[in-house]
C-alpha cells in the first residue's frame, strides 16, 4: 500500500514538473515584454534621447500620436 502511494506521489510530481517550466517561462516572457513597454517612459531632456516613435514631453518619453 505504501508503495501505491509514493508511485502515484511520483507521477505526481512528474505530471507537475514540465507544467511548471512552462508556467515559469510563460511568466518569464509576459514580464519582459511587460518591462520594455515600461522601459518606454525613460527620462529625457530632448526628443533625440527618446527611441524610434517617442518624443519627449515634460522629461519623458512619450509615443507619438497619429
Amino acid at each position: 500500500m505504501k508503495r501505491i502511494g509514493k508511485l502515484c506521489l511520483v507521477l505526481l510530481g512528474g505530471l507537475l514538473f514540465p507544467i511548471g517550466i512552462w508556467v515559469a517561462a510563460g511568466s518569464a516572457l509576459y514580464q519582459s515584454r511587460r518591462r520594455r513597454v515600461r522601459g518606454s517612459s525613460l527620462t529625457c531632456r530632448i526628443d533625440a534621447d527618446c527611441p524610434a516613435g517617442f518624443v519627449c514631453v515634460g522629461g519623458r518619453c512619450v509615443p507619438v500620436r497619429g
